[in-house]
């Protein structure tokens, strides 16, 4: 399958931590990647193409945009900030599954050939009931296990992680690459921007250098959540070519 990584600028991934977020259980990881993005102004760097995906655009400040993009900085992150640049990759639509593990390796194969070292995926996880959102993590590699447990992240010994996140932590490990995968319980059928914003304060522990404050997330997530169902009950494009993703934009 024809997955192109077009880069609108070249960036130096050596010893780079890379953050990924598609929307998958209450948007959780779109939330959060958009969040950072925005909040450290991070430069689009590079995107990711295919006939495969939905046919639009994602207009940001006037500008129209591939819906899965990438972003960077030359920014210190990771245990006693060991990574010397930052990448963000953020997806606004659900990729049809048959694209998932191309891509996954598309990732991977990037990352090994320009020396970034390490993948954090943010994710989210079904609650049966109501209560304080949990975090878990699962890992592909014993670095990368160790490294969420050095941010207090409890270990998820049995359970399932579904779509890009789950490929990636099982082609990490066949792949010896390290995945570190964060998830966030929620109950949400829609966006859970409290969810997200929990993920956010393991994510400024890995961010030593740089301060991400969650506090607008709390404090206005019931209009962000608003917002982002009204747009994805909007967004329906045709079905001719691949399943109904969920998306805002």
């Amino acid at each position: 399958m024809d997955i192109e990584l077009y880069e609108y600028q070249k960036m130096r991934l050596s010893n780079a931590l890379m953050i990924t977020g598609f929307p998958t259980v209450g948007l959780i990881g779109t939330i959060a990647t958009r969040f950072i993005v925005y909040s450290l102004k991070l430069n689009l760097i590079a995107a990711f193409l295919s006939d495969y995906f939905p046919p639009m655009s994602i207009i940001s400040n006037g500008e129209p945009l591939p819906p899965i993009r990438l972003y960077g900085e030359e920014k210190k992150c990771g245990p006693n900030g060991k990574y010397e640049r930052l990448v963000v990759m953020l997806s606004e639509f659900v990729p049809h599954y048959t694209t998932l593990r191309p891509m996954a390796n598309k990732i991977i194969d990037w990352c090994k050939e320009n020396n970034c070292n390490s993948v954090v995926c943010i994710e989210g996880f079904n609650l049966e009931k109501k209560e304080e959102t949990p975090l878990m993590g699962v890992a592909s590699t014993e670095e990368a296990r160790k490294m969420l447990e050095r941010y207090g992240i409890k270990i998820m010994e049995e359970g399932m992680v579904s779509g890009l996140s789950g490929i990636l932590l099982y082609e990490g490990k066949r792949r010896n690459f390290n995945i570190a995968c964060l998830l966030a319980g929620t109950h949400a059928e829609y966006p859970d921007a409290k969810a997200a914003a929990k993920v956010l304060e393991v994510v400024n522990k890995m961010l030593p250098d740089i301060k991400i404050d969650p506090e607008p997330l709390y404090r206005e997530a019931e209009q962000i959540e608003a917002q982002i169902k009204a747009q994805m009950s909007k967004a329906k494009p045709s079905k001719a070519m691949y399943t109904e993703p969920m998306m805002y934009g």
